[in-house]
């Protein structure tokens, strides 16, 4: 796997040998500052009824009472590593990378610190790789809860999918992060050695290079059964993302990445940056982005008189027919 220069140092508060049969699942938990989701996240991985996993918890040097809660736990047979970095790494990615490194199990799972789960995802996704071994990645869909744990929508399709991971990407991948969360997945960990670490660069849209990468090494499974719980709240990093602009500056940069490294041609990545720019122009973007924000964007996905044009023709179109063309 390839390394990357990560120039802050952690603290290995506490490490355990596993036992000699190595575990099938490494389940990695992120945190920083997620103290008031911690130990339901926790629990949620060890009450799995799939248990051939070990746990590793990373601290992104937190500054609430998160790693109170994580040495409470320290104990358990469950628990190999637990670490807390001496300061914030600014990335999210790169503690997956930290992760990652360490991890001894045959699959991934990136149980995000302020998401849960129900007690058989584990056992429902790694059905996935026993029955397909050409299967790099599996997820399941998600319910989307707010802070306190409500239902507040649902992210994924309403049917299994079993299919190559390069017509996943050319049917869903490449036009947005299908995947909507990291929790929600598990992957093969030896597919990392065949992939660009680029996604290490990123702060919001990592894990969609993540998955792009994943994808195109194997076969991909989704499956129709809400077993994730993905939570959106103001503090979590897809909302920060969103109302910053972060996300959509790094989809600027996920497309060159995308065409640079010819996985898509310029007609897909035309019909794309045509979908951005009405977004921002007429759509979701305009109305959470202020305008200095909205011009910067709209330099970098390359605007001009002519898409200018089409999005104005769609625009219209859309409101005299009603017909929705583009969703974004």
């Amino acid at each position: 796997m390839a390394k990357i220069d990560i120039k802050t140092k952690s603290e290995y508060i506490h490490t355990l040998s596993h036992k000699t049969q190595g575990p099938l699942v490494s389940v990695i938990i992120p945190n920083y500052n997620h103290a008031r989701f911690l130990s339901q996240r926790i629990e949620s991985v060890l009450n799995q009824t799939y248990s051939n996993f070990e746990v590793i918890i990373l601290d992104d040097n937190s500054t609430d009472e998160s790693l109170d809660i994580i040495k409470y736990y320290k104990e358990n047979p469950h628990i190999t590593s637990i670490i807390k970095s001496s300061q914030n790494s600014g990335s999210p990615f790169i503690q997956w990378q930290r992760g990652f490194e360490i991890a001894k199990g045959e699959l991934i799972w990136i149980a995000e610190s302020d998401d849960t789960c129900e007690k058989d995802i584990l056992e429902t996704l790694v059905a996935e790789f026993n029955r397909d071994k050409e299967c790099v990645l599996a997820f399941c869909k998600s319910i989307k809860i707010d802070t306190e744990g409500n239902t507040i929508g649902y992210a994924g399709m309403n049917s299994n999918i079993h299919m190559n991971g390069k017509s996943f990407f050319n049917k869903y991948l490449y036009r947005f992060c299908f995947i909507t969360n990291a929790s929600s997945s598990v992957f093969k960990k030896e597919v990392l050695n065949k992939i660009d670490w680029e996604h290490t660069n990123f702060k919001g849209s990592g894990d969609w290079i993540l998955w792009i990468e994943i994808s195109r090494c194997g076969n991909i499974s989704y499956i129709d059964k809400p077993l994730n719980y993905f939570r959106i709240h103001g503090a979590n990093t897809t909302t920060i993302q969103l109302h910053s602009g972060i996300n959509e500056k790094e989809a600027i940069e996920v497309y060159k990445f995308m065409r640079g490294k010819k996985y898509i041609g310029y007609c897909k990545e035309l019909r794309e940056r045509i979908a951005h720019i009405y977004s921002i122009k007429y759509g979701k973007l305009h109305t959470v982005l202020n305008h200095e924000t909205r011009q910067d964007l709209l330099k970098g996905w390359r605007n001009n008189v002519f898409i200018n044009i089409i999005t104005l023709i769609i625009y219209i179109v859309q409101l005299i027919t009603g017909n929705i063309f583009i969703k974004r």
